[in-house]
């Protein structure tokens, strides 16, 4: 199916650079311009062509959701690209597309190849099942896989249904079933996902030897593709077996930590391109965000999409300060108003990686031209 699916992409970006080629006359701002075919072939290879991971999770989304043009939304994108997708898999005997807006999968085989898309209801139903444990969305997501928190290692639990949620929009992307890479995973999101979907695989690398022994016990129970491996990311020069369709990335929030982290999550990523998630709370790192997003750029990752109100730690005293800190807040408020409250806010990042050198092209062209 693989196979297929690399065959299937090369027709598209045939399909769609000839296409663009036609229609690009109509677009607003270029009818006025007379550009060579050249220039125009230049620019879709560099700004326009999509990355097999990118065709694919788009790909799964049409399969996946009845009506297409929802996804115009979701992939902050227009009805252009829409058409070409449609009409593409229409041709190909993909889909059938009726009057009324609805897409039916004609190549069923697709559905069962794809990783799934979940709700976040059935995913806290089938991790109720399994662990035979009631969640409960405002606690630590330690407290449910019994795990106790090592401050030495500046590990800090997210809450149960914040876990969740993160589950969800990696499956939401996942664009098929490669191994995917956690580095750092105390919030166990591997375990999650695998639970979810038994053909789930995935690389976890920490340096907490009692929290990969702790995955690795529930990955023997549960029968889940997971492998672990002890690594201290700062000073290892050490390099995974294999390339990633994708990372989860939870490094220390500074600007040296989500550096660090995402140079070794990159070096892992194949060139058929990658989905990068990044959760981070801005602790300390204030106005630097400017250098890190100068980072991003510079290692070809373009943020797609970032999330915030979803993800927050719950309250809990682990350090010194959070001592001092507590100490001072319960002359406020009392004990209980502050264990429903959260602690630390974090923001998830969905970046897509571009494994292809995108080279900038200086031309004169009005500022309305849409090209």
């Amino acid at each position: 199916m693989e196979k297929f699916l690399r065959k299937l992409y090369q027709k598209f970006v045939l399909y769609q650079k000839q296409a663009l080629l036609g229609d690009i006359k109509f677009w607003f701002g270029v009818d006025k311009l007379k550009i060579k075919k050249e220039v125009l072939l230049d620019f879709y290879k560099n700004f326009w062509r999509p990355t097999f991971f990118g065709f694919l999770s788009f790909l799964k989304n049409i399969i996946y959701f009845e009506n297409p043009f929802s996804l115009i939304k979701k992939y902050a994108t227009d009805n252009w690209e829409m058409w070409y997708y449609l009409d593409f898999l229409r041709k190909e005997k993909i889909i059938e597309i009726e009057k009324s807006g609805k897409v039916s999968l004609l190549k069923k085989e697709l559905k069962n190849f794809f990783p799934p898309i979940f709700k976040q209801k059935e995913i806290k139903k089938i991790l109720e099942k399994k662990l035979k444990k009631r969640i409960k969305k405002e606690k630590p997501v330690s407290f449910l896989f019994e795990l106790k928190v090592k401050k030495d290692y500046d590990q800090l639990p997210i809450s149960q249904e914040s876990a969740i949620f993160v589950a969800k929009k990696i499956y939401d992307y996942l664009p098929l079933n490669k191994k995917f890479l956690f580095v750092g995973d105390d919030d166990f999101i591997s375990v999650i996902m695998g639970l979810l979907w038994p053909k789930f695989e995935a690389v976890v690398v920490d340096v907490d030897e009692d929290l990969l022994k702790k995955i690795n016990q529930f990955s023997k129970k549960f029968n889940l593709k997971i492998k672990t491996k002890k690594i201290e990311i700062e000073n290892s020069k050490k390099k995974l077996k294999g390339k990633f369709c994708g990372v989860l990335l939870n490094p220390v929030y500074t600007e040296r930590g989500v550096k660090t982290f995402m140079k070794f999550g990159l070096s892992h990523l194949s060139q058929d391109g990658g989905f990068v998630f990044l959760e981070l709370g801005d602790e300390v790192i204030g106005n630097r965000f400017l250098f890190l997003q100068d980072f991003f750029t510079k290692n070809r990752l373009i943020i797609d999409e970032i999330v915030a109100n979803k993800i927050y730690y719950p309250y809990l005293e682990i350090h010194q300060e959070d001592k001092i800190l507590g100490k001072r807040l319960r002359e406020i408020f009392d004990e209980k108003f502050l264990e429903r409250n959260p602690r630390l806010g974090a923001v998830l990042f969905r970046f897509e990686y571009i494994p292809f050198l995108v080279k900038k092209r200086k031309l004169k062209f009005p500022m309305y031209a849409y090209l």
